[in-house]
């Protein structure tokens, strides 16, 4: 009943937990075979054009199906009812028009299972979902004839990141299988296409980054590849350029050597003993965290300091701390990306204190609500919410919360710059008195959620980026890095 190899790819992605809408139907074809193979007990089949969904509605019609497919006419998913949707298919497009469709239909952010085949521009859909917080769970490729397919499960993680030009060609596939390797020659074949032509035009064109990227390609394809820590210092770097770390941090490859290779990696947002204990335990020897485990010079080497034990097993650290708090889509920007799903923000929005003039990185940031108008104490139970039921202290300003600014962990000192950016609020955590009593005196609505919960979402991120940089290493955030500190309500 269903030949088609792609079709039957995006198949073996559903998750079978209710309605499936498949946008751009073919006669119908894949919803007949979820439901008659009982992979979903009911289907929807769109497209923008009558012809196609005369066609569709004669097969459903064929298979008796009437009563379990619904065919609605729609330019993408516009006219589509989300209730009761659990997976949206999207199969035989272009990766613009993907991006367009996905782009209109926020309610696709709503814990939806997102199954995508895109016929052109696959490099460009992979670098879209990632830049506006989607993420590719898995990726598979298939042959067909002559022709090599990638097929995508994607869900809304809202974290965005700007991922390396290698990930946006070679995609989140598991390269043990002979469909994925062919589809890695081929992008090989392609991207040295594009250097030999460059140089041989003469142009003066530097093809260094594309050489490079040939090599990890050709490495991948010939089943060679090895993943170094210096190899994942240098993708962090890209994101979170070490130079810019403030003159009292010390971010950067702590424990090991460059060379060392990655067996598997955990993040974290503090090294402590319990996560060297379950990184042991999971055989990881890459940990990644956002404070250092080295702050201050160590006059002693005793095995109760983590940097001693990780030296003493044989784990590698990485720490990126204020290069993650300054850098765009850090954890400043993650906070105000909350924010903007949260209370309808907008995206506009500015560091507290630039790196440079006009700048989109730099120390906090501030962003403007624009969807309703609530007091501090509202707030602050939508900050409770928002960060997972997190105890927040605040203090109350007279004015309506609108022009918020965020500072991840400990912020109270840029106080005074919110200020003289005229903010009716600040939120940011490891609030001491005096600070209290500045932002009283300002009329700012003060809100302290906490060093940890404001930070804790680094090693989200860092998993994230890290699996589009290596998805063939295991990385995880370590279900030990939890806030030590306990509450009495």
């Amino acid at each position: 009943m269903l030949n088609d190899k792609r079709l039957l790819k995006c198949a073996c992605m559903v998750s079978g937990k209710g309605i499936v809408c498949d946008v751009g139907t073919d006669h119908a074809y894949l919803p007949v075979y979820l439901v008659k193979n009982n992979l979903c007990k009911s289907a929807i089949a769109s497209d923008i054009a009558d012809g196609p969904l005369d066609a569709a509605k004669a097969n459903i019609a064929k298979y008796g199906l009437s009563g379990s497919i619904e065919t609605v006419k729609s330019d993408g998913l516009e006219n589509i009812c989300p209730d009761g949707i659990s997976d949206v298919i999207i199969a035989g497009m272009g990766a613009e028009t993907i991006s367009d469709i996905i782009k209109n239909a926020q309610w696709l952010k709503k814990d939806i299972n997102i199954i995508l085949q895109p016929m052109t521009k696959t490099p460009f859909l992979r670098r879209w979902l990632y830049e506006n917080g989607f993420e590719i769970i898995k990726e598979e490729a298939v042959c067909d004839n002559d022709f090599i397919y990638t097929v995508m499960n994607v869900k809304y993680s809202g974290y965005r990141i700007n991922v390396s030009e290698l990930f946006a060609d070679t995609g989140m596939f598991d390269f043990s299988d002979k469909d994925s390797l062919s589809y890695a020659r081929k992008q090989y074949t392609r991207i040295k296409a594009i250097s030999d032509g460059i140089k041989k035009s003469g142009k003066t064109a530097d093809t260094s980054a594309l050489d490079e990227e040939c090599i990890r390609i050709k490495s991948i394809a010939d089943g060679e590849s090895k993943v170094t820590v210096g190899m994942i210092y240098d993708e962090i770097n890209r994101i979170a350029p070490f130079h810019t770390q403030d003159s009292w941090d010390n971010s950067g490859l702590l424990v090991g050597e460059r060379e060392t290779e990655v067996t598997s990696v955990l993040t974290a947002l503090d090294i402590t003993h319990e996560v060297i204990d379950e990184a042991i335990r999971k055989k990881a020897n890459l940990i990644i965290s956002h404070h250092p485990v080295i702050f201050h010079p160590l006059k002693k080497l005793s095995f109760k300091n983590p940097a001693v034990r990780l030296a003493a097993n044989g784990i590698s650290a990485i720490c990126v701390h204020t290069p993650l708090d300054k850098a765009v889509n850090g954890i400043n920007d993650i906070i105000a990306d909350m924010l903007e799903r949260e209370f309808r923000t907008g995206m506009t929005r500015c560091p507290i204190i630039p790196d440079e003039k006009n700048s989109p990185d730099g120390d906090g940031r501030i962003v403007t609500i624009s969807g309703e108008t609530l007091g501090a104490k509202a707030f602050a139970q939508r900050l409770k919410a928002m960060f997972g039921d997190i105890p927040v202290r605040y203090t109350g300003g007279s004015r309506p919360v609108k022009k918020v600014a965020v500072c991840s962990g400990s912020g109270g000192s840029l106080l005074s710059y919110v200020v003289k950016q005229d903010c009716d609020a600040y939120i940011t955590g490891d609030v001491k008195h005096d600070v209290w009593l500045d932002a009283a005196a300002n009329d700012i609505s003060l809100f302290d959620c906490g060093h940890f919960y404001t930070e804790q979402i680094s090693a989200e991120y860092l998993m994230r980026l890290l699996r589009t940089f290596a998805p063939g290493i295991r990385t995880e955030a370590a279900e030990s890095s939890r806030d030590i500190t306990e509450y009495i309500f």
